[in-house]
């Protein structure tokens, strides 16, 4: 019998390994040693750049002064003035008390209103020249530049009663009325109802034959008019009449309109919005607090704003006494490419839904009413976390307990919205976040990239992953959280991207300026996955003699390591190098002949300026897989990861013996 060697030949062949392409991003979801070479399986405060290089990520440093006597802030936004200037305005935590800041100088307080600290975070929004601000908890807020004003309730009508006129007597039909009181940008309840029997229907009644009921009521202080409802059934009662004073005479002149109900939310100050949006020249909100089903929206023109349905206003109910509650709303399209309100619902377990909202108009008699019609995108996915739902391009892309999701158009099918996971690649990671606090997760898109926050633990936010759009992968993760982020363009036209931190009063700007986290150490981890010698035999092993690593710019102290799978330990850590700007410790150098060579004895400290360099790490060992790593934990540090490469003779051996 022919004995069959473990290899034919014993003949050693070169081998090399390179990972010259780290576009795949973080890849959480596959085991090291089943992960692709452009993907990394961790990548900690790093982000990507030039054709999807891993770079030491951008620091944060304190913007603009602290907001005295607030233990930390809020929520904070951007106010552009009618003359073009802009400031800052933010909400302190301790006082709930308001402030501007011009240029990150001295802040100034807002006077007119005091915000709920325990409220949802809050909310701004610039409309109409106004600065909006809502909570969920306090009435609709607006900043005009100098003070803040909220939108104030007026009672529903009281003492209301109605009389039969001389050509009616009491009788077996039931005319059953309310009446509201409006202001200028909203409607109250409806009164008390009341019921005035008559002996004829009220549509044969006769004006010339003295047959009508005369309504009246309180003057309501405040009120700008007055609506009158009418139904032949208790609680039905639908809108009949639009008047300026306390008293109505019905002689069936005017037609009741079945589509106006009579309202059981007073709009006179504003429903208690968690967030507010501008879709179809209508300010559209959601209060899921006070009513977890509704949508609002508001007249358009003058009457931007307004929210009672005598200006153009209303409000519709989607999937009432349901699952789904109302949690964001925002401008989109539909699936043709029209416009629509589209609102994100949630549900217990996460999954949620999209709806979307048009306005129909309807002739009525001598006017035109709107009509919402909602529709449900099919096999849409909600929200969970409305404070991370980004517009970015032509999508909209937001969190929820499942995973990350985009809305839009579905590849080569037309006319149709859907909903896909973009998630996948960092499916675990995402999953063990806290998902119980998903819904204060922020979110922004800044630089081509979506910044997402969120809590490690039961806690605030405390770490922050970025979906890069560009190159369509994920970077996995920063450890540092914020609670919103935000953008100021300041008085000279420099635009900071900020962030509003827990716990403190003061706001902080990301940038590649700073090389530190608010004066501390960016602990960066770039790990590859764990590459087999030969990809296509499982058994081979080589003796690899080095690993070059390629940084753009290092500054501060690096740390390569180099894993591997030993014959004999098993995985282990083969060889760690330590590389600083200040010392020289191995360096290419170019002969006089032109080529390259590396020394190894110790120069005299000496600063990188270079826009590369190279490091050679010495290994001497015989490797069935092999690992990189290269980090950093010391403060003022930046590096870009360029090029990795392995060198050595493949070497033929026997499998070792742990593997029987």
């Amino acid at each position: 019998m022919r004995k069959i060697n473990f290899r034919q030949s014993n003949q050693e062949s070169p081998w090399k390994m390179e990972l010259d392409d780290f576009s795949g991003g973080s890849a959480t979801l596959l085991d090291d040693a089943l992960l692709g070479k452009k993907y990394a399986k961790e990548l900690i405060n790093m982000i990507q750049v030039q054709d999807g290089r891993n770079k030491v990520r951008p620091g944060t440093a304190f913007y603009g002064a602290a907001i005295p006597g607030e233990s930390e802030i809020l929520g904070a936004g951007e106010y552009i003035k009618n003359d073009g200037a802009r400031e800052l305005v933010a909400i302190g935590a301790t006082t709930g008390k308001g402030y501007s800041s011009i240029d990150g100088g001295a802040w100034s307080e807002i006077t007119g209103a005091i915000f709920d600290i325990n409220a949802k975070q809050p909310f701004f929004k610039q409309i109409n020249n106004y600065l909006f601000v809502c909570n969920g908890a306090d009435p609709l807020t607006r900043y005009n530049g100098s003070v803040f004003t909220r939108y104030t309730t007026i009672s529903a009508p009281t003492g209301f009663a109605g009389v039969r006129g001389a050509g009616l007597t009491a009788g077996s039909y039931h005319n059953y009325y309310k009446v509201t009181a409006l202001n200028d940008v909203g409607e109250t309840v409806g009164s008390s109802e009341i019921d005035v029997t008559s002996n004829k229907e009220r549509s044969v009644w006769n004006s010339v034959s003295n047959e009508y009921v005369s309504l009246s009521w309180t003057a309501v202080s405040g009120a700008t008019k007055y609506q009158v409802y009418y139904s032949e059934s208790a609680g039905e009662e639908t809108l009949l009449a639009n008047v300026e004073s306390n008293s109505y005479k019905d002689d069936n002149s005017n037609v009741s309109n079945p589509f106006v109900l009579c309202p059981d939310v007073d709009t006179t100050g504003a429903p208690k919005f968690s967030m507010i949006s501008m879709s179809g020249s209508r300010i559209w909100g959601v209060a899921p607090d006070e009513h977890p089903y509704r949508v609002f929206y508001s007249g358009t023109g003058q009457y931007l704003g307004y929210f009672a349905d005598a200006y153009g206003g209303g409000w519709v109910d989607l999937d009432k006494g349901g699952r789904e509650t109302v949690q964001f709303v925002e401008h989109y399209r539909t699936g043709k490419g029209d416009s629509a309100a589209t609102v994100f619902c949630k549900t217990p377990e996460g999954t949620g839904a999209i709806w979307q909202i048009s306005l129909e108009a309807y002739p009525i008699g001598d006017s035109t009413i709107i009509v919402p019609s909602p529709q449900k995108i099919v096999g849409s996915i909600g929200t969970d976390a409305p404070g991370a739902v980004v517009k970015a391009m032509d999508s909209l892309i937001f969190p929820n307990k499942k995973g990350v999701f985009n809305l839009g158009n579905k590849a080569q099918v037309t006319n149709v919205l859907s909903t896909d996971e973009l998630s996948g690649n960092i499916r675990p990671s995402y999953r063990s976040l806290f998902l119980s606090r998903i819904g204060q997760m922020a979110g922004y898109w800044y630089d081509a990239k979506i910044f997402f926050s969120a809590p490690e633990g039961d806690g605030e936010n405390d770490m922050t992953f970025i979906n890069d759009t560009e190159r369509k992968n994920w970077n996995w993760k920063w450890t540092i959280g914020f609670k919103q982020f935000l953008e100021y363009t300041d008085s000279d036209g420099n635009t900071k991207f900020l962030g509003v931190k827990p716990g403190e009063p003061q706001l902080i700007e990301i940038s590649d300026n700073f090389l530190s986290d608010l004066g501390k150490p960016i602990k960066t981890s770039y790990i590859s996955g764990l590459f087999p010698i030969d990809e296509k035999d499982q058994s081979e092993f080589a003796k690899v003699d080095e690993v070059i690593v390629v940084l753009g710019r290092p500054k501060g102290t690096i740390n390569i390591e180099v894993l591997g799978l030993e014959k004999k330990r098993g995985f282990s850590s083969i060889k760690t190098k330590q590389i600083t700007d200040t010392l020289q410790v191995n360096e290419f150098w170019t002969g006089d002949l032109g080529e390259i060579t590396l020394k190894d004895e110790e120069d005299a400290p000496k600063t990188y300026s270079q826009a590369t360099v190279k490091k050679r790490i010495k290994i001497g060992k015989e490797l069935n897989g092999i690992q990189f790593h290269i980090y950093s934990n010391s403060i003022n540090v930046d590096y870009t990861i360029l090029h990795i490469q392995a060198k050595g003779t493949i070497t033929p051996t026997r499998p070792p013996s742990s593997w029987n």
